[in-house]
């Protein structure tokens, strides 16, 4: 479907016109989903920003938005880009540090906070921020100090008495707005440092919405959606923030992501959208479900034949026809019910992106009957360099660039990317700019990749993450870790190596299925620290590296690890808040650990 609209604004106001009594946006409130229409949607938007001028907000300047996924997330989004301005989002899981960094060096004036406890998060670190002159609490009165907090409603107000005592004020703001205009400074994830501001435009996210239709065969005004990862990442925002205005979708706001799998059954959205982690814990859930089911026999031989039929697929066949009869049945007895245990019973097709995920995770996702695609992409270019057109996966590889955008190697194989949705740019750092784009306008990507026979992306080592053993082997280690972390009992697994005379792995035990399947092995513990010292848990630990190693040459091979006593989580800075491992805070603060792997 093609989006009309050169700017973020156009194409919220065209979406507002086209279907004003379509819901846009739907939360819990008191334990009943609450829509908001895309009239209300649009007034508010406009409350939110005449509010923005009344506080002094100028155009081209920025604002603060720290919160969870809410409507008010995407009302304030709105609001901010009609008044001109940009938004710099930031994490809801960041510590106050993290906060004061991005608001400081985005320069924001105006912050829009969730609670108090993100208030707090602002007001420990006031002192650092002398350009913030007010701060706007979506869920709370404000606070004590009248002169800098106030409430959301309160902006809202401040909107409608400005817009009535500067008639055409709003209007001429919102004319002014240009496709070369910065909508939003997407910080990144910090995995290698200090995050740094990409500079997104308009036009960027014009056209990358208008290519996506293209590619994905949303339903204008007929698709809901979960919103549940974090909007301050490029990925959520891109598709349920502003996907959802441009292609008319039903934004449905998860109340926690404990509350994700009730809510997608009552949401039963027909687009899913998830990092690998997430269809990982699909494939936990479902194999442990299914392990205690009175018919496993009968979904086991369902799942069996799904994988016979996606492996066809792959291959450029079909099933025999008295296979497809037998599938059809199946599938209706037992994958349609796995599907709808899910909230998936209703999804046309699901989205994996923001990081590397097992073929073995995509084909048994496939087998039970989604359609599970894969894209590929940075923040720098606006989320997307390739998306798997549904129907058309070819498993192991990314997929197609999106129509409209060069692809191009280096003489080392980098993936190199050019187009409309490549940023400007890092915000006050030149220096880094020039480091990540070509003089010609090309991306760098930090990807090693290759084409295959229909054009389709394969991704084959990341350029800063790999390994050179101390014998000089090049070692991807996401491909050991992936095949690690396919095993339920492992939650995530970091390879060490570079430099080394051979390859170490740093191992946890994910909190959910160890707890589980200790029990069953009439294990006793009291919490998961003490398993990951228990000698049939490490057992079986060592028969996961031992299948892993099976495959690999020698060079290859994981010749020591260890299980940390805990998972690692976003509070001790060892994850992103999209479930990446930030490789160079594990190797620090794990140090001691990997010199005694090490040790003779």
């Amino acid at each position: 479907m093609s989006v009309p609209g050169n700017t973020l604004v156009e194409i919220f106001l065209n979406r507002v016109a086209k279907t004003p009594d379509f819901v846009a946006l739907k939360a819990k409130v008191d334990g009943v989903w609450k829509p908001t229409t895309f009239r209300e949607f649009g007034q508010q938007a406009r409350e939110v920003a005449a509010g923005l001028l009344s506080l002094g907000v100028e155009k081209g300047s920025c604002v603060g938005l720290l919160s969870g996924n809410r409507p008010e997330w995407h009302i304030s989004d709105a609001g901010t880009l009609l008044a001109g301005a940009a938004t710099s989002p930031v994490y809801a899981s960041n510590s106050p540090t993290q906060v004061a960094y991005v608001l400081g060096h985005s320069d924001s004036t105006v912050a829009i906070v969730e609670n108090q406890d993100q208030l707090d998060k602002v007001l420990k670190t006031k002192a650092e921020l002398p350009k913030l002159q007010k701060v706007v609490v979506i869920n709370g009165e404000g606070a004590e100090d009248s002169d800098l907090v106030i409430s959301f409603e309160e902006l809202k107000r401040l909107g409608r008495e400005y817009e009535k005592s500067n008639p055409g004020a709003l209007d001429e703001r919102i004319k002014s707005v240009v496709p070369e205009d910065l909508a939003t400074l997407v910080y990144t994830s910090g995995t290698t440092g200090p995050p740094k501001g990409a500079m997104l435009t308009h036009a960027n996210f014009a056209w990358t919405l208008d290519a996506l239709g293209k590619v994905l065969p949303f339903q204008d005004g007929a698709d809901r959606v979960m919103s549940y990862l974090p909007l301050a990442h490029i990925f959520e925002r891109l598709t349920s923030d502003w996907g959802g205005v441009a292609y008319g979708m039903e934004v449905w706001f998860a109340e926690s992501i404990d509350q994700l799998l009730p809510n997608l059954q009552e949401c039963k959205p027909t687009f899913f959208i998830g990092v690998p982690r997430v269809y990982e814990k699909f494939y936990m859930g479902v194999k442990a479900k299914v392990a205690a089911h009175e018919k496993k026999d009968l979904i086991e031989k369902a799942i069996n034949l799904g994988l016979e039929k996606v492996e066809a697929e792959q291959a450029g066949k079909s099933l025999s026809l008295g296979k497809k009869a037998e599938y059809a049945l199946l599938n209706k007895l037992a994958l349609s019910k796995l599907r709808e245990g899910l909230g998936m019973g209703s999804v046309r097709f699901a989205i994996t992106g923001a990081a590397p995920i097992s073929t073995e995770i995509i084909k048994f996702i496939q087998a039970i009957g989604i359609e599970l695609v894969e894209g590929y992409g940075q923040t720098e270019d606006n989320a997307p360099t390739t998306v798997t057109p549904p129907g058309k996966t070819r498993i192991g590889t990314v997929g197609p660039p999106i129509p409209g955008l060069e692809i191009k190697f280096e003489e080392d194989g980098e993936i190199l990317v050019r187009g409309p949705n490549v940023f400007k740019g890092y915000f006050k750092d030149p220096k880094a700019t020039a480091e990540a784009l070509t003089e010609d306008g090309f991306l760098r990507t930090g990807d090693v990749g290759e084409l295959d026979e229909k054009g389709y992306l394969k991704i084959t080592d990341r350029k800063k993450d790999l390994i050179i053993t101390a014998g000089g082997k090049n070692i991807s280690p996401q491909e050991l870790e992936g095949r690690l972390k396919f095993a339920p009992l492992i939650s995530q697994a970091v390879v060490i190596g570079d430099r080394r005379p051979f390859l170490t792995t740093l191992l946890t035990l994910d909190p959910d299925i160890a707890p589980k399947w200790a029990k069953d092995q009439g294990v006793e513990f009291d919490d998961i620290t003490q398993l990951s010292e228990d000698p049939k848990v490490l057992a079986a630990v060592q028969g996961v590296v031992d299948k892993v190693n099976e495959s690999l040459s020698q060079v290859e091979k994981i010749k020591k690890w260890t299980v940390l006593p805990r998972d690692f989580t976003q509070e001790a800075e060892e994850i992103t808040p999209t479930m990446k491992v930030k490789r160079k805070t594990i190797n620090e603060k794990y140090a001691d650990v990997i010199e005694r792997m090490y040790a003779k």
